[in-house]
């Protein structure tokens, strides 16, 4: 349940939910491990996926309203996660923002030169000299996983990035390190833009500082962590939180059970 009710006028509005990922859609908990040598790579990633339970029920509500999974994760990640859902209605938008998988095709929302991956290739190397779990395969973010917030992390981008276009955000599990300009919210401007679709008929849930952004953008905001991420609306109760979320919409918009 949620804290307080929604009025219906905005329900009977809404065209686009938006979910963040890991700690609302499915559990935290990201294992990964990492080596490099000369001529080797090798990455290993244990994560959740959303359940069959969940999936059916977002599989029923996108039958009257679009959903979209916004998350840092890269694409290849969210498409394994969620392919329970894909197809017919459902979004994947990766890397905070960075692209959309909207009806078979890739959109990159934001323009990178060389110049931008030869800084974060550098950063890299010198935070894999400091007490990390492993860096997280993807496009367009630093994403390096740690036990604990290090203070050496920021001080590397501070010395690296000579321009100032770079921004970090640390997690709780892992440090992203990205252009300022990006973020879930202007990643879901455009993902709006591209639908046709206004503020007011979106809704989106998260639980982070990454999703701050999101929430403001979104018309209706609810947090999945109310102390972490203050909102107008919360969830409340066991369980996912985009799954009461979810349910709550079902019950309030179509009245009819799935499950």
């Amino acid at each position: 349940m949620l804290n307080k009710a929604i009025p219906e006028e905005q329900l009977r509005s809404l065209k686009l939910l938006v979910l963040d990922s890991d700690g609302v859609s499915v559990p935290r908990g990201t294992e990964i491990t990492e080596q490099e040598s000369e001529t080797l790579y090798e990455a290993h990633i244990k994560t959740f996926r959303i359940t069959d339970e969940f999936a059916k029920l977002l599989n029923q509500l996108k039958k009257k309203i679009l959903v979209c999974i916004s998350s840092g994760r890269n694409l290849v990640y969210l498409q394994s996660m969620y392919e329970k859902i894909l197809g017919g209605g459902t979004i994947l938008q990766a890397e905070n923002g960075n692209l959309s998988l909207i009806d078979g095709t890739i959109a990159q929302h934001f323009f990178y030169d060389e110049k931008y991956f030869q800084t974060l290739s550098a950063m890299k190397q010198d935070i894999l000299k400091l007490p990390i779990k492993g860096i997280e395969p993807k496009q367009f973010i630093l994403s390096c996983h740690a036990s604990s917030e290090l203070k050496e992390v920021y001080e590397i981008v501070k010395l690296r990035d000579k321009n100032n276009e770079l921004k970090v955000l640390w997690n709780g599990e892992a440090f992203d390190i990205q252009k300022k300009e990006v973020s879930k919210g202007a990643g879901l401007e455009r993902l709006m833009e591209h639908l046709n679709i206004t503020r007011e008929q979106t809704i989106a849930m998260g639980d982070r500082v990454n999703d701050k952004e999101l929430l403001k953008t979104a018309g209706i905001g609810v947090s999945a962590d109310k102390e972490a991420l203050p909102a107008e609306y919360w969830t409340e109760g066991e369980g996912m939180p985009g799954e009461i979320l979810a349910r709550y919409l079902w019950d309030h918009l179509f009245s009819t059970k799935i499950l």
